[in-house]
């Protein structure tokens, strides 16, 4: 990449970061959206950008960016946060709630997404999983139990957003399915047997819940998680480069296709190795 494309990438984050610096996660979750929604903007236009991987390694650890990519991370954690609440007061308030759930701007990304974590961890219908971080909109579990016939069981940490999540598979019809709990890792593992544990992106933080995950699982036990490795969007996301413990080995990584950005990672604990 010509030096002059990479200065103005540094320079247009930085001048991001400026602006954005001094607003919190409360402030994203309960202000008005202008307050971040033109920043994210110009975040997604540098995410879109093609850039040599080698240039966002410099990036990466260059002790300038760790404080705004730290920050910028969060906001956008934040932000993500705020759509999901929004779209599930907009489903439950709703005659028809999957006419709400389908047309929610991310809809058809989970189902790619789906696809991918069924393929990777070679579900079968009626395989349970769990998914540790669900949120107050589980999409993952939605769109592989409406799509796959898989069953799964949700954690989440906040009360508030698993309180909300359980409501919105009451009304999606899916109790029989899917199940909310209120909790963290320190829950795993559960007593009913499942296939996949899934590692949320918001679940964190990472280095704490694999740690203990390493210690707590029984060997042969299946993980997913879920990274961003490709170009500037490395830098929006904090939580892609944590060190995964010795106990679990990769064994599979399927690279995305647009409108998808993640790639999931699959891993399977074996102490013995």
């Amino acid at each position: 990449m010509k030096k002059t494309a990479l200065n103005f990438i540094k320079e247009e984050f930085m001048d991001i970061y400026g602006a954005v610096r001094d607003l919190s996660d409360e402030d994203i979750l309960n202000g008005p959206e202008d307050i971040f929604r033109p920043y994210l903007e110009r975040l997604n236009r540098l995410g879109a950008m093609d850039i040599d991987d080698h240039a966002v390694e410099e990036m990466l650890y260059d002790p300038g960016f760790e404080s705004a990519t730290r920050h910028i991370s969060r906001l956008k954690r934040a932000n993500g946060l705020k759509m999901e609440i929004q779209a599930v007061r907009s489903i439950l308030a709703d005659h028809d709630p999957w006419a709400q759930v389908k047309r929610f701007i991310y809809y058809p990304n989970y189902l790619q997404l789906a696809r991918m974590e069924y393929r990777g961890a070679n579900l079968r219908p009626k395989d349970r999983v769990v998914f540790l971080g669900s949120g107050p909109f589980p999409l993952s579990l939605i769109c592989l139990c409406t799509q796959y016939g898989i069953e799964g069981i949700g954690i989440e940490q906040v009360p508030a957003f698993a309180e909300l999540a359980g409501e919105l598979i009451e009304t999606l019809a899916l109790a029989s399915r899917i199940h909310i709990m209120q909790g963290n890792h320190f829950f795993l593992p559960l007593q009913q047997p499942c296939r996949l544990i899934m590692v949320g992106a918001d679940a964190l933080p990472k280095d704490e819940i694999f740690a203990h995950l390493a210690k707590a699982l029984p060997n042969g036990t299946k993980l997913s998680y879920r990274i961003y490795e490709k170009g500037l969007r490395r830098l929006m996301d904090d939580q892609s480069s944590f060190e995964v413990p010795p106990e679990f080995q990769e064994y599979c990584r399927i690279r995305p296709r647009p409108p998808v950005n993640n790639t999931p990672v699959f891993l399977v604990k074996n102490s013995g190795l």
